[in-house]
């Protein structure tokens, strides 16, 4: 089992698992949708059914102790007895390309068992839509605590995203549980009579279920049930599209005990029930999980045939006491599920309202916020005039030489002229230790970045310029710019190299070693014939020795996304120098926001492979011409890290 699906079960409700394979009879007799854990071996039950058994078997489970957990909802214990199968992914769509409820319904039509996993390039959660045998059921874990949404609300959500999701096919087995132990010690002929009561016992439980919803027995009603036999009860086995009920499988085991009692095995008895239970194993239909079908209803005939079956062998004596007996548990398991329902209830109708307290407070207090921020950008805009004009003031009231005695002082840059100004080389302590130079399998990245230095040249004097009001040491060492070179020599060949992907990103592999020196701010000017230069501006130029561009950067320190006219600008702007140079192996987009689907919309149309989820030699590459181009790669900045996203490593 995966430790997070195994940190997620330990949070469901719990309660002692003592062994033994009466208690996991009662669990299925009790509908039981969760999960049990015994000496590490997982049992994944849905509405009384074994669905997955996981690091060891059955007979693990029967002979030790654990701990039983209670699913939130149906959909996350099928889920999660799907996912430890062996999937096998189908398809993987773009939501713009091909809409969630478009392919939820293709599927729900085709009866599939498996499940939509839509988790890729969503920021909000990871969202799930469960197939099995035509029915469907959701889920969906939101925010960083993941809290679990299932039913409609989780489609909803899942259905507005914006995301890759991919469609899994797995299969569903299901483990029928070891013979319930027989307690007594009986005589064959005991045996057999004791086998008749516990028949008419559970025949009468499932008259009594479901007398409310069957016909009264009028004329015949019964002898008519009885003589349909084995017929009728594989029939309704083949119609029905769910799970047996409790009180189904009671039947069943009651008809096939009441046969043998009777010494009868021909075909279209009342024997037949146990084809009907491998018939439903068979079928890809999805087990019960409606509380009314889980709790009372079930095929009429099935129990009309044990109950005729049932009257016909046993005593009247001992029939009648166990009818009693058996309807006093029906009665009693029925008002606990009643009563267990209700609680759920009125927790729901209480965590409703909470919540809708909680969304009036947050109302009041959002339009609290935009009264005072409201007012404090008034007062700023004010204020942001005063100074102004103070400043007007002491400029026209300054001596001449006060500029020439301040430039003598420092000088104090813009964050734009401080970096247009600045140039990185790279550089090592010794070219006798390891280098860039030799990058291949067995070189070591420490010793590497330990020899390597990144230094730095300007165009002023640093050693009083300040920058906004930070020393320029400062404020070079937190730009966006500085660190991204740092990464990119450091950091980003051997990411390529440790993930497997030296062939597909080859033209960047093999230029890294080469880089020199970096400008910050840079031109490139290329001349594609004798008559023509064109000349682009990139925040981030790398250059090898003799100055030829070896990849281009453009970075958005801001909070807004990166819009699809952004994306579109840097490619345009990349291949128009690729056009004019055969040096350039990259160009990078660079972002601490994220960026919109349309600029990876823009991003994968660009690139040679025909799309951002597609495979070719090269990867992300952008071609120029006959077997030329250039890797166009995204990259987020997140705390502090860079990561490359397309192509994702």
């Amino acid at each position: 089992m995966q430790a997070r699906t195994v940190e997620r079960v330990e949070s469901w409700d719990s309660r002692p698992f003592s062994g033994g394979v009466g208690q996991l009879h009662d669990l299925a007799d009790a509908d039981f949708s969760g999960a049990v854990d015994a000496d590490g071996t997982w049992l994944f039950f849905l509405n009384g059914r074994v669905i997955g058994v996981f690091d060891g078997d059955m007979d693990r489970v029967a002979d030790a102790d654990g701990t039983v957990y209670e699913a939130p909802d149906e959909s996350v214990a099928l889920l999660y007895a799907m996912r430890h199968q062996d999937g096998e992914t189908q398809a993987k769509y773009y939501t713009n390309d091909t809409p969630l409820s478009e392919a939820s319904q293709t599927l729900t039509d085709a009866n599939f068992t498996g499940y939509i996993e839509l988790s890729e390039n969503v920021l909000s959660g990871d969202y799930y839509v469960v197939y099995y045998g035509g029915r469907s059921m959701s889920a969906a874990f939101i925010g960083t605590r993941e809290e679990l949404h299932t039913g409609d609300e989780a489609f909803e959500r899942a259905d507005d995203e914006v995301g890759v999701y991919e469609v899994v096919k797995a299969p569903v087995s299901v483990t029928e549980l070891p013979e319930r132990p027989d307690d007594g010690d009986d005589t064959p002929a005991e045996t057999a009579a004791h086998t008749t009561t516990a028949a008419d016992d559970a025949s009468t439980d499932s008259e009594a279920t479901t007398e409310d919803a069957s016909p009264p027995a009028g004329e015949g009603g019964v002898q008519s049930a009885a003589s349909d036999g084995g017929a009728s009860a594989a029939t309704t086995s083949e119609a029905s599209p769910t799970a047996p009920t409790s009180a189904e499988r009671a039947a069943d085991a009651d008809s096939g005990a009441s046969t043998a009692a009777q010494g009868s095995g021909a075909p279209g008895s009342a024997s037949q029930p146990a084809d009907g239970e491998q018939a439903w194993q068979e079928t890809t239909s999805v087990p019960t999980i409606s509380p009314a079908d889980s709790e009372g209803e079930q095929p009429a005939g099935r129990s009309g045939a044990s109950a005729s079956t049932t009257n016909a062998s046993a005593p009247s004596t001992s029939s009648s006491s166990s009818a009693a007996g058996g309807r006093q548990s029906t009665l009693e398991k029925l008002k606990r599920a009643v009563k267990k329902r209700e609680q759920k209830l009125q927790a729901a109708s209480e965590r409703i309202d909470t919540l809708k307290d909680e969304r009036d407070d947050l109302r009041s207090t959002v339009s609290t916020l935009e009264r005072e921020r409201d007012e404090l950008q008034a007062e700023v805009a004010s204020l942001e005039e005063t100074v102004s004009s103070l400043e007007e003031e002491v400029a026209a009231s300054e001596p001449a030489d006060a500029a020439e005695d301040a430039g003598a002082a420092g000088v104090t840059l813009s964050a734009e002229d401080a970096l247009a100004g600045t140039d990185l080389f790279v550089r090592y302590d010794s070219k006798g230790k390891p280098t860039l130079d030799e990058l291949d399998a067995t070189t070591d990245p420490d010793a590497v970045n330990g020899n390597l230095r990144v230094d730095h040249h300007t165009q002023f004097d640093t050693s009083a310029a300040t920058v906004d009001g930070t020393a320029f040491e400062s404020f070079l060492a937190d730009s966006a710019a500085y660190t991204f070179v740092s990464w990119t020599v450091r950091a980003l060949p051997y990411e390529i190299r440790e993930s497997g992907h030296q062939s597909g990103l080859s033209e960047l592999y093999a230029a890294l070693p080469s880089v020199d020196r970096a400008e910050l701010r840079g031109t490139v000017e290329v001349s594609p014939d004798d008559e023509t230069t064109i000349s682009r501006t990139f925040d981030v130029v790398l250059r090898d020795r003799m100055g030829n561009a070896l990849v281009v950067a453009d970075i958005n320190t801001g909070r807004d996304p990166v819009t699809a006219e952004e994306m579109a600008a840097l490619v345009s702007d990349a291949t128009a120098i690729r056009e004019g140079t055969d040096h350039l192996a990259a160009a990078m987009y660079v972002t601490g926001s994220f960026f919109e689907p349309a600029a990876l919309e823009t991003a994968g149309d660009a690139t040679a492979s025909g799309g951002l989820l597609s495979r070719s030699d090269r990867e992300s590459f952008v071609n120029v011409g006959r077997k030329a181009g250039y890797h166009l790669c995204l990259v987020e900045d997140r705390d502090d890290a860079f990561h490359l996203t397309v192509p994702e490593l």
